[in-house]
């Protein structure tokens, strides 16, 4: 996906289990958007080339000029205003680009020459509506809007009675170029899956009492996806950081078994949770974390947050009185980080944030909002942890 949530946070939105500010949702959802300045100025400058490319090389049917004329500046004007306009958490979304490829190739499509001479242009613009629908962040979305230029071309061709056996040869190496496209989009995906995988098999990155992820392998993926973000600024990822609130007083009541019973206890429930390709670690004591792949919107770290508050206080097996609640703080991609320890940085002063807020609640990282005291005083946590791992 995407992108970077422009700015750096609204106000904090603090949620208690089962309930929910749309309000505070509707402020994230606006100021911090899944995608990028680059994003959008790769949008403005392919689009941009199509229009230049179009009136340089490309004349519409002489019948009815001006009217068509008059609707093709329209279609063509009206497109790269949404381009300029359309907020920044629609910008990535897979339909925009879409919707942005198929007008320009209706348009194309729609006013095919018929002078054999032209299709030299005709080729090129192809070729540059290939190149947009490539922004697409979705494999299916990609697949259809492909498809649909490409036989829309060969459609063109044939009706144009261009469809002569170069034409015909061309249709092929436009389909090669769409696999190459495709596979452009694939293959971070199934590299991302393998990785994540591998790690997970790995006995020196598993946490000895839970099964779950240790410290350093979940720093390690967290790394990757931020090094595959830099190259991809449609894909965002989001950390969520856990402190169990409750499990000290049981600890201490009960003993060390019993606390490990309760930590074993809420891994389960913690990967019970999450969607496929996420990762659950325990970062050190009771402390755990989430990091939730393929963000799309804050709303979607929001969902698996409100998930872990609701399932979390479910209380071990035969005993009642064993069960603890939690405090998650959560930080997106958009954190304008290169380390991984500064994002889980942002996620660890926003749990803390919602402990104080009187706990079983999430507060989504704000960076505008933190002092410096509170930076030094995660920095401090962050240290110790390491510390003790």
């Amino acid at each position: 996906m995407l992108f970077r949530y422009s700015g750096r946070g609204g106000v904090p939105v603090t949620l208690s289990h089962g309930c929910e500010r749309k309000a505070g949702l509707d402020t994230m959802g606006t100021s911090m958007s899944m995608s990028t300045v680059s994003f959008r100025g790769y949008l403005v400058l392919l689009h941009g080339m199509f229009l230049i490319l179009y009136s340089s090389y490309l004349q519409p049917p002489v019948t009815d000029f001006h009217i068509v004329l008059v609707i093709t500046a329209a279609i063509l004007g009206a497109l790269m205003v949404m381009v300029l306009a359309v907020p920044q958490t629609r910008l990535a979304e897979p339909w925009f680009p879409s919707v942005l490829a198929l007008g320009d190739g209706g348009v194309l499509f729609g006013t095919l020459p018929n002078e054999p001479q032209n299709e030299t242009g005709m080729i090129s613009g192809v070729m540059l509506l290939l190149a947009m629908a490539s922004y697409i962040p979705s494999i299916p979305y990609f697949t259809i809007v492909s498809s649909l230029l490409v036989s829309g071309y060969g459609l063109s061709l044939y009706q144009a009675d261009l469809l002569q056996i170069p034409s015909i040869l061309l249709l092929p190496a436009l389909l090669c170029v769409t696999l190459v496209f495709l596979s452009k989009i694939g293959i971070f995906q199934a590299e991302i899956q393998r990785m994540a995988d591998a790690q997970s098999r790995h006995p020196s990155m598993k946490d000895s009492l839970t099964g779950l992820a240790n410290r350093a392998q979940f720093l390690q993926q967290v790394s990757r996806l931020m090094q595959y973000r830099s190259v991809n600024r449609n894909f965002h990822f989001a950390v969520l950081f856990i402190d169990l609130d409750g499990f000290k007083p049981i600890n201490d009541k009960f003993g060390h078994k019993a606390g490990d019973m309760v930590l074993r206890h809420v891994a389960k429930l913690l990967q019970g949770c999450v969607r496929k390709g996420d990762l659950v670690g325990r970062y050190g004591g009771d402390e755990f974390t989430v990091l939730v792949n393929q963000v799309r919107a804050p709303s979607d770290a929001v969902r698996v947050a409100q998930t872990i508050l609701s399932k979390i206080q479910t209380p071990l097996p035969g005993d009642e009185t064993m069960k603890v609640g939690a405090s998650i703080g959560i930080a997106l991609s958009i954190n304008p980080h290169e380390r991984a320890e500064d994002l889980i940085r942002d996620a660890d002063t926003a749990m803390y944030r919602a402990k104080a807020q009187g706990k079983n609640g999430y507060v989504i990282s704000d960076q505008s909002a933190v002092s410096t005291s509170e930076l030094e005083e995660g920095w401090r946590r962050v240290t110790q942890l390491k510390l003790r791992a």
